[in-house]
């Protein structure tokens, strides 16, 4: 099937560029553009998702450094701006959410909660929980977002991206082994 190759090949190409820019002590971190020849500029440091736009075909990278849309012959391009995007999912054409912190300098509050974009990543808008949560991992599933919000130790999950349920607590100690812990069934309503 074609989009399966096309992925794979654009997936393929994101990993590599993002493995030589990360390795690139000269990397022109100011070009919003770059060959996946890896001539040029945008250095990646950590990838956190990767999602594909039903819309154009191509692969969406969320970094440290902005959301990257990697077209089929390998060129990567920034898609907005440079925030650090921890959460992110692709959920329709054109349609992203996600989380994370705001660019450097920008003043914004250090959670950006809930995040959601209507244009393949160029502009982004505050969605409930803003400010007060750091979901690390997103996925859209079963028309539900569901999340692990690192602030708290906990799984979410909302149908309506407005009101979240508390699924699960997970431990944080990096020294011990993760433990589910039976917080099930709790829900919290939360305003934007």
């Amino acid at each position: 099937m074609k989009i399966r190759s096309r992925a794979a090949t654009a997936i393929s190409t994101a990993v590599l560029a993002a493995e030589l820019a990360a390795c690139s002590s000269g990397s022109d971190t100011s070009s919003d553009t770059a060959s996946g020849a890896g001539t040029g500029g945008l250095a990646v440091s950590h990838v956190h998702g990767l999602g594909i736009d039903p819309a154009d075909g191509r692969l969406y990278v969320a970094t440290h450094e902005g959301v990257i849309a990697v077209a089929d012959d390998g060129t990567a391009e920034r898609a907005g701006d440079t925030a650090d995007y921890m959460g992110f999912t692709v959920i329709g054409p054109k349609t992203f959410l996600g989380s994370g912190h705001p660019a450097e300098g920008s003043g914004d509050h250090g959670n950006r909660g809930q995040i959601q974009s209507k244009d393949s990543g160029k502009t982004w808008k505050t969605l409930p929980l803003g400010g007060t949560t750091d979901f690390h991992s997103v996925e859209y599933a079963h028309n539900s977002v569901y999340g692990y919000d690192s602030t708290r130790g906990l799984l979410r999950v909302s149908a309506d991206r407005a009101s979240w349920e508390d699924r699960a607590e997970l431990a944080a100690d990096r020294a011990a082994p993760a433990v589910a812990r039976g917080s099930c069934g709790r829900s919290e309503p939360q305003g934007g």
